[in-house]
């Protein structure tokens, strides 16, 4: 009986070792960081970095079938205090807001909204912007201390559109180098 329960833990160890030696590692992850000293300070038309754009309104007659824009206007976001040189852009971070398929706003829910419209984001050059993919965002370079970030926002219609409020929110953090 001693005999079968050494061979018993003798058999247990060697399938730990054996067991053991499957969970190799396969490799190691650097992380370089780097903290810097103050960025730039970020204004925007209202409090601090915080910007209100106020969309002209457009008739359902210029949005009446799916990929059909309208009413873009432009706004700004100014950097001011920079200590960094190099390229800045705006990254727009995707959210409850967002519709991750197409990269723009979903109109925010409300009794009186409008329906198949979204909210897009472009650069000066009417190139789009999809929120959540900060390689389709264009940037400038921070001259004496400073920069000034343009974009533009406006209507898209996903669909024939119905008359409502189009209301959506992004977020935003500058992009450094």
């Amino acid at each position: 009986m001693k005999l079968k329960s050494l061979s018993l833990a003798l058999t247990a160890a060697a399938s730990v070792l054996v067991f053991g030696s499957a969970m190799a590692s396969d490799g190691t992850i650097t992380i370089n960081g780097s903290v810097t000293g103050n960025t730039c300070t970020v204004t925007g038309n209202g409090a601090g970095g915080d910007i209100t754009v106020n969309l002209d309104r457009t008739g359902t007659n210029t949005l009446h079938a799916a990929g059909q824009t309208a009413g873009f206007k432009p706004f700004t976001i100014t950097l001011s205090d920079c200590t960094a040189a190099g390229l800045v852009k705006a990254g727009f971070e995707a959210g409850a807001t967002t519709n991750i398929a197409t990269g723009r706003l979903k109109v925010l829910p409300a009794a009186d909204a409008a329906s198949n419209v979204e909210l897009q984001l472009r650069n000066p050059d009417n190139s789009v912007i999809k929120i959540g993919d900060s390689s389709t965002i264009q940037g400038t370079t921070v001259e004496n201390g400073t920069a000034t970030l343009d974009y533009l926002v406006g209507y898209y219609a996903t669909g024939a559109a119905t008359p409502g409020t189009a209301n959506s929110t992004v977020t935003y953090s500058i992009i450094y180098p």
